[in-house]
């Protein structure tokens, strides 16, 4: 492991937010249509004049603009480098209190997801951690957050038990567990240069038979990766992630078609018709753990929203690591 794959896996997961939030909401015609036949390649304002309905609700942001799955990604970096040595409970306390002032943030105006919201609520009343979640839901908000778990903790039965934990907080249901300790476990196993075809048995290992929703779509993956993502990443075969188990397995065949080339990678999972910022997150989160920041666009690197700032928190995690 290299202090680089920290970084990387921090910037990568930015980057690929930022590239698909002017996605999410369009379907991949329409983006060929409107910004070229090869769709969105670099960022793009959220409201693009190029940009025909539907308008994405709230303000403009500029590119380079990465959303609540980052900032939320962030919270988690922060509560791991703060308590993550501790025990589960002041953990998951501190991870809460850093939603709750996500939650009220005035830069928490990037189309946050309902269920985070109710969970951050919740947590805000005193709920239990445990509790807070909404029991019902599996949308993506969980597993799209929890890059920094892969990378802070060496052992890999930690790393899915901290992640099923955390996704507690906000989300209940047990296909987005699993999805995030699959999210999380892809990450950490990236770290370690596991080929994707050994990536896939190990996450399924650990996180098979424990959600009948998850199974039925993880599995899909090894059988698709030949064919086009305009038939993969659609309501047909994989969905359109906005549920947790469509997310992690759309981020998965994209990256396991790309397993050493970012930019591809990432850019698969942007020019899709569902969730394509949490789709390129959690993409970006396992090509950047796997290959390093040398290999993003430097570009992309240094016009991301806060770059400094992502890459110091890749470096404080590296170094909790001791890289």
């Amino acid at each position: 492991m290299k202090r680089s794959q920290f970084i990387g896996c921090i910037a990568g997961l930015a980057v690929g937010d930022a590239l698909g939030y002017p996605a999410e909401f369009r379907t991949r015609v329409q983006l060929l249509r409107e910004v070229g036949p090869e769709g969105i390649t670099g960022f793009l304002r959220l409201k693009d004049s190029r940009f025909s309905r539907p308008f994405i609700i709230g303000p403009d942001h500029p590119p380079g603009t990465f959303t609540d799955d980052t900032q939320m990604t962030l919270a988690v970096a922060e509560a791991l480098l703060s308590h993550g040595r501790g025990g589960r409970d002041a953990l998951m306390q501190e991870m809460g209190r850093h939603f709750v002032a996500w939650h009220r943030s005035p830069d928490n105006n990037r189309a946050p997801g309902a269920t985070c919201g109710r969970g951050c609520e919740n947590l805000e009343r005193g709920v239990p951690w445990r509790e807070a979640g909404v029991a019902e839901s599996k949308g993506c908000g969980s597993a799209m957050r929890v890059a920094p778990i892969g990378l802070f903790y060496e052992d890999l039965d930690e790393v899915e038990s901290v992640a099923r934990d955390s996704s507690l907080l906000t989300h209940g249901h047990p296909a987005a567990l699993e999805a995030s300790a699959a999210a999380a476990l892809l990450v950490a196993l990236a770290l370690r240069g596991v080929s994707p075809p050994q990536m896939y048995e190990e996450m399924m290992r650990r996180c098979g038979g424990r959600s009948p929703d998850f199974d039925q779509c993880l599995s899909k993956v090894p059988g698709l990766l030949n064919h086009p993502p305009e038939q993969v990443l659609t309501t047909a075969m994989l969905g359109e992630g906005w549920v947790a188990e469509e997310a992690v397995a759309s981020a998965l065949y994209c990256f396991w078609r790309h397993p050493d080339d970012y930019r591809a990678a990432v850019l698969e999972a942007v020019n899709t018709d569902g969730d394509s910022d949490s789709l390129a997150t959690i993409t970006g989160s396992i090509s950047g753990a796997r290959l390093g920041l040398e290999a993003i666009p430097a570009e992309w690197v240094q016009e991301v929203e806060r770059s400094t700032s992502l890459q110091d928190v890749g470096a404080q995690l590296a170094a909790a690591r001791g890289l």
